[in-house]
């Protein structure tokens, strides 16, 4: 089902923006705070430790497909058609979603749950605000055709059940390139999560707070 209009976006444009903002302010703070952290389990089980670790780089490479598989999908006309095939068929914010997933992935490369927890709750409570604003324009703009399909298909939690697909999509190979880069800086937490580690096992940096 596809349909098609045109309204201003401007207050969504705006929304959007703060977005991004509110996110980098959390992600500067993150990583100022990243250093002086360090998982109990790193001296108490080392193997428990190196599997969350393991379990967040599977979660980040899992947001980097699941974000440019939605990016297929919407091509680039999020605010002009109401998509509901793919990923969208499941659960209405794929894009977010897989941001969670990869904010937790990160998180989980400092081997603590409390870490990834955190940074996961605090990214959904800044998504949530922007879903809300979004669900707004979207029913307005589609009227009875959003309230169906927010019916039929959770904002956050899938349903696999209800999945469906196209034969064939409309892609714009620039937002799905986009889509696939941004995702991948995602896996820059790799090596500074490692270099981190590096320079805590030479006494370069303090553990100050120890987390589980």
């Amino acid at each position: 089902m596809s349909l098609s209009y045109s309204l201003p976006d401007i207050n969504l444009r705006t929304v959007q923006w703060r977005r991004r903002i509110v996110l980098a302010i959390v992600i500067l703070f993150v990583a100022l705070l990243l250093p002086f952290v360090c998982a109990v389990w790193l001296h108490t089980n080392p193997l428990f430790y190196a599997q969350i670790e393991h379990a967040g780089i599977l979660l980040i490479f899992i947001a980097i497909c699941g974000r440019t598989w939605s990016a297929l999908h919407i091509g680039g006309h999020k605010k002009a058609t109401l998509i509901e095939t793919g990923p969208y068929s499941i659960v209405r914010n794929p894009l977010y979603v897989f941001t969670l997933i990869g904010v937790a992935g990160i998180g989980a490369q400092t081997s603590s749950l409390v870490v990834a927890g955190l940074c996961t709750s605090i990214t959904a409570a800044v998504l949530m605000f922007v879903v809300l604003k979004e669900e707004d324009y979207l029913r307005a703009k589609f009227g009875a055709a959003f309230d169906d399909y927010a019916r039929r298909v959770p904002r956050f939690m899938p349903s696999f059940s209800a999945y469906r697909d196209v034969d064939r999509l409309t892609i714009r190979p620039k937002i799905v390139y986009r889509t696939f880069l941004e995702s991948s800086l995602f896996l820059i937490s790799i090596p500074v999560i490692d270099a981190i580690e590096l320079a805590r096992h030479y006494g370069w940096l303090p553990d100050v707070l120890h987390l589980p």
